[in-house]
């Protein structure tokens, strides 16, 4: 299933298209990185998306779960 990462610019909205949830998300990542957070969203391309559209702050909480992660990996 093909997934999404969109954003919000002025009165657009900008979409890209990925093959996995982890390269979205990946990507999501380095949007927030530069700023762009406005409406910034990751879904399924088809399907139902209920319960699967992550936003900034869902993100942001994966993101600072894998850091938290990867921290206690390398101080064991």
């Amino acid at each position: 299933m093909h997934w999404y990462a969109s954003y919000r610019t002025g009165r657009s909205t900008i979409m890209q298209i990925f093959r996995r949830r982890e390269e979205a998300i990946a990507a999501a990542y380095r949007l927030i990185n530069r700023g762009y957070s406005n409406a910034l969203e990751v879904g399924p391309m088809s399907g139902n998306p209920e319960g699967k559209l992550l936003n900034e702050q869902d993100l942001t909480r994966i993101r600072d779960k894998s850091l938290e992660s990867a921290t206690t990996i390398q101080s064991a």
